[in-house]
């Protein structure tokens, strides 16, 4: 994508940008990503149409599935809210947003509508909003549903700031198969949720559809992926290469990552920020994690994995 400098000067400012993204086994493509930002603020977002929801073919949208539609629908009436000035960071931006997609939803059916009058049209969504127009800190909303996710990486580590939509909760390092509620529809009702983090210190917000985080058998791994792959790359442009080619290299699924980062002065200040946390991870996880395995010990993995949630899950 972009670096995007000096958006605003002071304390609080975009540095970098970027989106990763990848076509799963079948080829069905139904994720899809939108982003956009000003002088104050802007939003990264990722949208994962549930296509085995609604499989038949709209004739119409060049024979696309409803999982395809659902989440370009999704993305491009995000976008249309903020362009619109309509992004407060109040409760009313999960009902103003909730609306405005039941209402796009609506418009479209009327329009493309199949003959037996369904038109489901299923999607989560993984929103994170930002506002940087103050000196000394920064707001970051998160707005989703379903089980596409919004996390903060901070000198902490990687934190998942949303909470998944799904009719009962699973270990995150089981091998279950979560079922998820709550999606984007046109047919039955749900809710855009929503959290806001305040920060002063430089952040990278990331979001990711459930292709890109279970690309990776623990998040862990899915926070070292990240920061492996910045200290390998020279620049961003590196970076969101290393990153496509690392998720593309474990995902069974269609995935979208988008990431922005926040406070810093350049790329190799990102760098330089996360290189400890980086040499940590590696020692304190990654490491012990492939020796574990190598033994099949999955209790180790556990225990390692009880310690990281208390930061994970702060």
């Amino acid at each position: 994508m972009d670096e995007f400098n000096d958006v605003k000067m002071g304390i609080r400012k975009l540095n970098i940008a970027l989106a990763v993204f990848g076509v799963g086994n079948d080829g069905a493509d139904e994720d899809s990503y939108a982003y956009s930002f000003n002088d104050n603020g802007g939003f990264i977002g990722v949208f994962d149409g549930y296509g085995e929801m609604d499989l038949t073919p709209y004739e119409s949208l060049d024979n696309r599935t409803g999982g395809y539609i659902a989440s370009r629908l999704a993305a491009e009436s995000t976008v249309k809210m903020f362009k619109n000035g309509n992004f407060t960071f109040s409760e009313m931006d999960s009902i103003k947003l909730s609306s405005d997609l039941k209402k796009y939803i609506e418009k479209m059916k009327k329009i493309f509508g199949r003959g037996d009058g369904r038109f489901l049209l299923p999607t989560t969504a993984s929103i994170v909003a930002c506002d940087y127009s103050k000196q000394d800190n920064i707001l970051f909303e998160y707005l989703w549903a379903g089980n596409s996710r919004g996390y903060l990486l901070d000198k902490n580590g990687l934190c998942q700031i949303t909470e998944d939509d799904l009719v009962e909760s699973i270990d995150e390092i089981s091998q279950e198969t979560p079922r998820v509620i709550n999606l984007i529809n046109g047919e039955t009702d749900f809710k855009i949720n929503i959290k806001t983090v305040k920060t002063d210190s430089p952040s990278i917000a990331v979001t990711a559809t459930d292709g890109a985080y279970n690309a990776f058998s623990t998040p862990m791994e899915f926070e070292y992926a990240l920061l492996f792959t910045l200290n390998k790359s020279k620049s961003i442009a590196q970076w969101e290469n290393l990153l496509q080619r690392l998720i593309g290299e474990f995902a069974q699924d269609d995935f979208t990552l988008m990431l922005s980062a926040f406070g810093f002065e350049d790329f190799k200040d990102v760098k330089a920020y996360f290189f400890e946390r980086t040499k940590y991870m590696y020692n304190q996880y990654i490491e012990p994690i492939n020796l574990a395995r190598e033994s099949n010990s999955i209790s180790e993995i556990d225990e390692m994995w009880d310690k990281y949630k208390e930061e994970y899950y702060r």
